[in-house]
């Protein structure tokens, strides 16, 4: 049987897991960072955003827990500052939905969450205020991640998730991954390409300073060596549950869903930064947004206190992207944070330029490729 369109998936997946409230901020991006030409969500779902005052600030971002989370580590601190409130709202801003409310001079919200790779997407079709960087100080952040259309706001990663049992002595490799004779059992990667392409890759012999330009072709070759013992995951709530429920035995998840796994396993599920795939996240100014573009500026650079980063990686699991949060952790945070030096120095870091450049594309050519 055909698969059904990408297109297909997204609306099935908007509409079911999205009204469900299965569907958290990771979940969905990575689903529809692809579809750029998508109706705004509220077509599919009937939910519609909140529409901004020129007095406040609306920040968007993706839902679930984010939404409290980023009001207390960045929206609250910046309110206390200014008096200039914050409004956070799980709006869901996908490409598609942005295009349509900048082209239709019919903007609500005044900062975006998305992508690293977005910024330049969005920002080269003029979609996108640029970022005031006498305003925002873009040393601040990691070197590469202050773009004209946007500035990095936190971290994460998709690294190896393993049950401890079956790798009591050291922690799994990708090699050992595809290996399901030594290592029986079913593993699980996520189905829309990003983290699962590297993932082939290096259990393919490729050096983690060589993955881009990525080879597509080979990737997809070698995930369908796995056959039967691959398990697609859609949602990352679904990756944490596969596990919970013994479906698999290793999957390559994110950060933030293995460190909650460890917890609610008492360690018998955990994870290696080894070969993990380092990526950033970015907040985007839509262009014709109601805000103060000065305050609007204020707040990107706001969020960049090292203080405040820390508390959204004590609150979600997202890394700081400011290199002086990292150095002022407690033992227990560096840990979890996806970019404590230690652990970014065992991963590989996501090229924004290639999957600024393909990313569309590749999601396609993949579904087809581990599908057919």
């Amino acid at each position: 049987m055909k698969r059904q369109s990408f297109q297909e998936d997204l609306m099935a997946i908007a509409a079911g897991e999205v009204k469900a409230g299965r569907l958290d901020r990771r979940d969905f991006l990575r689903l529809t960072a692809a579809a750029g030409s998508l109706p705004a969500l509220g077509v599919l779902t009937g939910v519609k955003p909140a529409s901004a005052q020129a007095n406040e600030i609306v920040l968007s971002n993706f839902g679930g827990d984010a939404v409290n989370g980023m009001s207390e580590a960045w929206g609250k601190p910046f309110t206390a500052d200014t008096g200039i409130p914050v409004k956070v709202e799980g709006g869901v801003p996908l490409a598609g939905k942005i295009k349509a409310m900048v082209e239709s001079k019919a903007v609500v919200w005044d900062v975006c969450d998305g992508d690293g790779f977005l910024c330049n997407q969005l920002g080269k079709q003029g979609l996108l205020d640029e970022v005031d960087y006498t305003i925002v100080d873009k040393s601040k952040v990691r070197e590469g991640w202050a773009w004209q259309h946007g500035i990095a706001n936190y971290t994460y990663s998709f690294i190896l998730a393993y049950k401890k049992e079956l790798f009591p002595d050291k922690p799994p490799t990708y090699a050992d991954f595809f290996d399901t004779k030594k290592y029986p059992g079913k593993r699980t990667m996520w189905k829309y390409q990003m983290g699962a392409m590297e993932a082939c890759l290096l259990g393919d012999g490729v050096a983690r300073d060589k993955l881009y330009p990525a080879d597509l072709d080979r990737a997809i070759a070698k995930a369908k060596t796995l056959g039967d013992d691959v398990i697609y995951w859609e949602s990352g709530a679904e990756s944490q549950q596969m596990f919970l429920d013994g479906e698999v035995v290793m999957g390559n998840i994110w950060n933030t869903r293995a460190s909650l796994l460890e917890r609610d396993t008492q360690g018998k599920v955990t994870w290696t930064w080894n070969d993990g795939l380092y990526c950033p996240s970015s907040f985007v100014i839509p262009k014709g947004h109601p805000a103060a573009n000065e305050a609007v500026q204020k707040f990107l650079a706001s969020i960049l206190d090292p203080d405040r980063q820390i508390k959204l990686l004590s609150l979600l699991g997202n890394g700081p992207t400011n290199p002086a949060a990292s150095a002022k952790l407690p033992p227990e945070l560096r840990r979890i944070d996806p970019g404590y030096p230690d652990n970014v120095a065992e991963q590989a870091i996501r090229s924004e330029d290639w999957y600024e450049k393909n990313y569309d594309a590749a999601v396609e050519k993949w579904l087809d490729g581990i599908t057919g």
